[in-house]
């Protein structure tokens, strides 16, 4: 993990704080059409550079941050003198996040968007319905941004949670360990592994919010693997449900592709949730979402791609 990195994007992060900034990430198709409205315009604020993602003068930012930046490698030189972030700025209610800049093309991209956001409101109805025990044992499965994780440190803090955030992505932990930083909360650790080869035990509360489209590019923020991307889905319920403390609780927001009006992800994991015999719900949150995904060879038999969330609570006793 890069030091010089975490430390560059907290020091950024702090200054944008200070001045106000609040920045809501749209969807990739509305990052571009609104991009393509001036599409050679250079940034006229910090909005412009740090959410929009576009060129900014040197002179936007302190000297002091940008030596930072440039350390760390977090700008990009241009023609005409112009600078671009690698990284982004959103805000999630308190928090301010770090995560990568538009357009996410690299195959370590730290994704942030209009799901994360749904996840977000997902979590906090579930906090609603759960009393943490002081001291739970929280874990963010693929924790990209370490949005959720960080939401429930947050929004949890005076029973001192200790949050397990893990990702396979390493850049992905670069960015989560700086927006700990950001949220100034405690107990939060780290971890880089394949969903829970790199944590022991049993937690109260698992959180996951994984990549659940048939990328082709196998973008590890996007690829959910198998015929409709939800095979990591999958694999988090099927792996995550034996860690579950009594009376713990895994939310996993997802997407699922509808075909011919039916779920093949909920009808895959049906009969394992069944078997256990725990109390389950799955409801859609949105019923189309990334509708130009069909337009792909790999959804050609969908009808469309809902947001969905699953919750699962195993019994107390």
């Amino acid at each position: 993990m890069s030091s010089a990195l975490v430390a560059s994007l907290v020091d950024t992060g702090r200054w944008l704080r200070q001045q106000g900034y609040r920045f809501v990430t749209p969807t990739p198709a509305t990052h571009a059409r609104v991009l393509r409205r001036d599409p050679t315009a250079a940034a006229r604020n910090l909005r412009d550079a740090f959410g929009w993602s576009r060129p900014f003068r040197p002179g936007l930012v302190p000297s002091r941050l940008l030596e930072a930046l440039r350390s760390a490698q977090l700008v990009v030189p241009l023609p005409d003198g112009l600078l671009a972030s690698r990284a982004r700025f959103s805000t999630l209610g308190d928090l301010l996040l770090a995560h990568s800049a538009y357009p996410t093309t690299q195959p370590d991209a730290v994704f942030f968007g209009p799901d994360t956001y749904r996840f977000a409101a997902l979590v906090e109805s579930e906090l609603q319905r759960l009393a943490l025990v002081q001291g739970a044992r929280i874990l963010d499965v693929g924790c990209g941004s370490g949005a959720g994780g960080l939401l429930v440190a947050w929004s949890s803090r005076a029973t001192g949670p200790q949050v397990m955030l893990t990702d396979i992505n390493a850049s992905a932990l670069e960015f989560a360990k700086a927006n700990a930083t950001l949220a100034a909360v405690e107990g939060v650790s780290f971890a880089q592994g394949d969903l829970y080869a790199c944590v022991a035990g049993e937690f109260d509360l698992i959180l996951a919010n994984p990549p659940y489209l048939n990328d082709g590019a196998a973008r590890t923020y996007r690829h959910g693997g198998g015929a409709w991307g939800g095979a990591l889905s999958e694999r988090i319920v099927h792996e995550g449900l034996p860690r579950l403390r009594p009376g713990g609780r895994l939310v996993l927001y997802t997407g699922a592709a509808i075909v011919a009006g039916e779920d093949p992800l909920r009808d895959a994991l049906k009969p394992a949730l069944e078997d256990r015999g725990w109390p389950w719900s799955w409801r859609e949150l949105d019923p189309d979402v990334f509708g130009e995904e069909l337009e792909e060879p790999a959804y050609a038999g969908a009808e469309r791609i809902a947001a969905v969330a699953l919750v699962v609570q195993r019994p107390a006793r």
